[in-house]
């Protein structure tokens, strides 16, 4: 049995509002929404932990054939691509820290219990925020950690939803300072931490802009919240908010970062 989907899941809850709502559903309903219609089709492995939620986009061309996809990532810093409604190998899988994605050899994720020490993640940490999808422009935007050496590394990708490849100009490198004397800082500057900053709201796509959002992890600090928006025809960095220079234990943690979220803090 195929799987039945109404609609694209291109971002975290389905919209920028982050309902989770389907209001156009027509085939779910009281009837066939119990165990003798409704259950598990079939798993996919993958290398690593998933903590961000899967996307879905509807006939996408890949090799010649059109494919309903999902796309799943990985705390190991693996995307990888699926046909939807078939149990077979990845129709692509990438990795965000090989040297076609901007990373450097032996560069990998992170192995929480020797770089943070926190026990929340286990035992990679590499991609926690849901990515989010242009479907127009067939890109998949994602945020990855990663480790090289003693060096932290947080990139944003952009990448070819047909491909898994990288798309000119990404990626780019997370990363700012501001004036301030909080937690951190040095000479009245504060430098975003790359190895206690964590992204786990799901990356938000407005108006040809990439929204991330960091807090802690694990509440180890020094840290701070921060903000940042990146454009995407550019890929540059466009703005970017610290909600705590001259103080600390600051965070934007929201799991869902929607619109309301950016204008609060």
């Amino acid at each position: 049995t195929a799987a039945q989907i109404q609609t694209n899941v291109l971002t975290q809850h389905n919209d920028i509002g982050r309902t989770g709502q389907n209001t156009n559903e027509t085939i779910l309903n009281t009837s066939n929404v119990n165990v003798a219609h409704f259950a598990k089709l079939f798993s996919l492995p993958v290398a690593g932990q998933v903590y961000a939620q899967p996307l879905y986009v509807q006939n996408v061309t890949i090799n010649g054939t059109s494919h309903n996809v999902l796309i799943v990532a990985t705390e190991t810093d693996h995307v990888y691509a699926f046909d939807a409604d078939t149990k077979g190998a990845a129709l692509w899988t990438a990795s965000m820290v090989d040297q076609a994605h901007g990373g450097k050899s032996g560069e990998h994720s992170l192995q929480s219990s020797t770089t943070i020490g926190c026990t929340d993640l286990q035992p990679q940490i590499g991609i926690s925020s849901t990515p989010v999808i242009d479907a127009t422009a067939k890109t998949i935007y994602v945020e990855a950690k990663s480790q090289l050496g003693s060096t932290y590394i947080h990139r944003l990708h952009a990448l070819d939803l047909t491909t898994g490849d990288e798309k000119a100009p990404g990626p780019v490198e997370i990363t700012a300072s501001v004036s301030g004397t909080g937690d951190g800082s040095e000479n009245g500057i504060v430098t975003f931490d790359a190895l206690h900053q964590h992204n786990r709201a799901g990356l938000l796509l407005l108006n040809d802009e990439v929204y991330i959002a960091f807090a802690s992890h694990c509440d180890f600090g020094p840290y701070h919240g921060w903000l940042f928006a990146y454009n995407t025809t550019k890929f540059t960095r466009s703005s970017v908010l610290m909600t705590t220079p001259n103080g600390g234990l600051g965070a934007v943690s929201y799991t869902h970062l929607t619109l309301p979220t950016i204008l609060r803090v």
